[in-house]
């Protein structure tokens, strides 16, 4: 529970910092607070690899008195559905976490497209799609590592304190 609790809140404050960082889309985040949803759809499992989506999401634009704004709403099911996504790949042993955290961020960016486009009803914003989706390569696999280490850390802070899973 604590680790949870860790997790939600550096997530969160990730979530607005990252906000601070230039990106080249107007609009756009790189999306590395998705490391730790990722983490938790590879490591732990759905229910809460969606709650520290939701959570993140929702704590993070408070923080950066962004709710309830087109961004937000884009984010938040963008985010929940990659989690979604990665924690129904994970179950399987084809992919390895990079390959998860590709595809997570393939569906983040196809949703948040589609929200974004219902919202302001218009089809244009999908001409950003192709330059979102290489820069987001990069943020995957960035999230994947950082994923990987996360997972390293907990599982050490674990056997050193007797913990079982």
């Amino acid at each position: 529970m604590v680790i949870f609790g860790i997790m939600i809140a550096l997530s969160s404050v990730v979530y607005v910092i990252e906000g601070l960082i230039p990106f080249p889309v107007p609009g756009g985040k790189w999306g590395f607070s998705n490391f730790l949803v990722l983490y938790m759809s590879a490591f732990s499992g759905l229910s809460d690899a969606v709650l520290l989506a939701v959570s993140k999401s929702l704590l993070g634009s408070i923080l950066s008195g962004t709710i309830f704004t087109p961004g937000f709403f884009m984010g938040f099911f963008g985010s929940v559905a990659s989690a979604i996504v990665q924690s129904f790949l994970s179950r399987f042993n084809f992919l390895s976490v990079f390959g998860i955290s590709f595809l997570g961020m393939v569906t983040n960016n196809l949703v948040q497209f589609a929200i974004g486009s219902f919202l302001i009803g218009s089809k244009a914003i999908f001409i950003f799609l192709p330059l979102v989706m290489m820069l987001g390569t990069f943020s995957a696999f960035a999230n994947a590592f950082l994923a990987l280490k996360t997972h390293s850390i907990v599982r050490d802070f674990e056997l050193n304190q007797g913990v079982e899973k």
